[in-house]
């Protein structure tokens, strides 16, 4: 039961990655985490203070490219140079994750470096006070996860939102089906608009997104919904723990615009950045499923096509959370097609 100053985080420590799903106040899923391989080789986190060296400068973007101590590449914002050479060692603060055809971006910063594992970094960086962990709750996480990568959601209170992110901004669509409600038409379009305005945030948040958002809100609206509209849009991305979000009041053609500022990676862009691994830990996970259900079983996971290269690019780091969540129960094979499938033994 969630007490009204506390909120839940659920983990699932699955073979070779990590998630957690952090919850508000009323219990919706409203923050993700995903760390593969306990973290090796894994991008640089928003708000890691690290070294860095600078390589090239950038002058007519105002910037300069640096490798990160984890040998990612990244942006630097300059005004000027200040001294600055190529081949300089800087203190650097990640201000936004890499993502899709976009370099990490940093800026300078002082203090020490940032150690420590990142789920417990992530844990307090969340913009809640008490917080109980409940760990191996895979069904909890599983189905949020689901939810920051379904093309629609249902609003709690009935009607639905599909989600379609583009290279310029992510499109909100409310769809009124399945929506009940009484008194007049403005009254009923108002409590749909504000309903879908915090189901935007809290999806914005879930699925790590940022730039701009708009919501195709439903009419009809005069000048005091409008203003409540974009009240009710500020205050949820503000209280789910979004930075210096901006937004307008829905335009004349009904489109409200919201920005906020890019922090971490999408989840969809973390899925996508390497679909072979994602294929091979989702097989590692129903491994899990399968083998938690019948304690005798042994099991082969036979691996074809791109599947088997990730597990060979990642045999030490795959070999060591299998005989950890396994013991011997679990065997890898390759599989003569490109086909992968977990079968008993």
């Amino acid at each position: 039961m969630i007490s009204s100053n506390q909120v839940n985080i659920y983990v699932h420590h699955a073979p070779g990655e990590t998630r957690a799903v952090a919850t508000d106040l009323t219990g919706r899923p409203t923050h993700l985490f995903s760390q593969r391989w306990s973290g090796r080789g894994e991008r640089a986190r928003f708000g890691d203070v690290m070294n860095a060296r600078l390589r090239t400068f950038a002058d007519h973007v105002q910037g300069a490219f640096v490798e990160l101590a984890s040998g990612e590449e990244a942006f630097l914002r300059l005004k000027t140079r200040d001294g600055l050479t190529e081949g300089a060692l800087l203190r650097v603060v990640v201000k936004s994750e890499m993502r899709h055809e976009k370099l990490a971006r940093v800026a300078q910063a002082e203090g020490a470096i940032t150690e420590g594992p990142a789920f417990e970094r992530w844990c307090e960086a969340l913009p809640y006070g008490a917080k109980v962990v409940s760990d191996n709750d895979a069904e909890m996480v599983d189905a949020a996860f689901e939810d920051a990568l379904a093309s629609l959601v249902t609003l709690p209170k009935g009607g639905r939102l599909y989600i379609e992110q583009t290279r310029a901004l992510t499109a909100f669509d409310i769809d009124t089906a399945g929506r009940k409600g009484r008194g007049s038409a403005g009254a009923r379009a108002l409590a749909l608009n504000r309903d879908a305005a915090r189901e935007m945030a809290r999806q914005a948040s879930l699925r790590g997104l940022g730039g701009n958002l708009v919501l195709d809100c439903v009419g009809p609206l005069n000048a005091a919904a409008r203003n409540e509209i974009q009240s009710t849009t500020l205050n949820a991305l503000k209280a789910i723990g979004l930075a210096a979000p901006k937004v307008l009041k829905p335009s004349p053609i009904d489109l409200l615009e919201a920005s906020i500022p890019w922090r971490v990676q999408p989840l969809g862009d973390q899925i996508n950045s390497d679909p072979s691994e994602t294929v091979l830990l989702e097989l590692l996970r129903a491994a899990q499923r399968e083998a938690a259900a019948n304690s005798m079983q042994f099991y082969e996971l036979c691996l074809g096509g791109a599947v088997w290269q990730a597990y060979l690019a990642r045999r030490n780091d795959a070999d060591a959370a299998i005989e950890t969540h396994f013991g011997g129960r679990l065997t890898v094979s390759e599989s003569p097609g490109a086909e992968s499938r977990i079968t008993k033994r």
